[in-house]
């Protein structure tokens, strides 16, 4: 890549992990589209997961875990299964798309206030949990899914950042375990992670200080509308490819 590529890179992965820092969650949807339009789409995934493993690294250093919730883990880890397995095999336009209008539609309606919550809470985790953790894999949208579901239940955000946090922090550990076992992981993805990773320290002081600024009410209407920003990101670039 040439450097005013590089240089762009550099400074979308420097905005989407600011998000990352602030919500939870957020930053691999956001580059997933423009990277895979930069290099294959596959190898896209494979990088966005190591620049997340790093990013992770940082918040197990300066952030409390939250490992409550253990139905959504066990739903995920099934779910990586099923990702890996059919890791290329599977249409990425189809699912993808149909993922960003699902969410975007859950997310604008508790926007507005509308009540969804479920009584029977453990099958509503488990099966986000394994959407999540498949479509991590397949598409590398692993995040919105939790939160549409913590949400809904009424979960404060500070409860559903720290719970992202923790549960990508565990979620893209075993993704990329699986990805160097199975030999996705080369060594030009590796240069890549080793240029874009110093922006990632950079994210980290800049989100830090946006929520000294942010209270409880206002992060959680942020995290809703980063969801809806983001279905619109996922179901513009799975739907054109289905155009295309």
């Amino acid at each position: 890549m040439n450097e005013p590529t590089i240089a762009a890179m550099f400074l979308l992965t420097l905005t989407a992990f600011t998000v990352r820092v602030v919500t939870g969650f957020g930053s691999a949807i956001l580059l997933s589209p423009i990277f895979s339009n930069l290099m294959p789409p596959k190898e896209a995934v494979v990088l966005i997961i190591l620049l997340e493993s790093f990013v992770n690294l940082i918040f197990l250093f300066k952030e409390r875990m939250n490992f409550s919730l253990k139905e959504i883990y066990l739903g995920a880890f099934s779910g990586i299964a099923v990702g890996i397995l059919f890791f290329g095999f599977l249409p990425q336009e189809i699912i993808g798309l149909a993922i960003g209008i699902g969410m975007g539609i859950m997310a604008a309606v508790m926007l507005f206030g509308v009540d969804l919550k479920v009584k029977r809470t453990k099958p509503l985790f488990l099966s986000m949990g394994f959407l999540s953790g498949a479509m991590g894999v397949i598409t590398g949208v692993n995040g919105p899914q939790i939160v549409i579901a913590l949400a809904n239940q009424g979960y404060a955000a500070s409860y559903i950042r720290s719970f992202m946090i923790t549960y990508l922090v565990v979620i893209d550990t075993v993704t990329l375990s699986a990805f160097f076992a199975f030999g996705h992981v080369n060594s030009e993805i590796l240069a890549d992670f080793f240029t874009l990773a110093p922006s990632i320290l950079i994210a980290y002081l800049v989100g830090s200080r946006i929520l000294l600024r942010t209270d409880g009410e206002r992060l959680k209407r942020i995290i809703l509308g980063v969801v809806v920003l983001l279905s619109l990101v996922v179901s513009l670039r799975y739907g054109g490819g289905l155009i295309g």
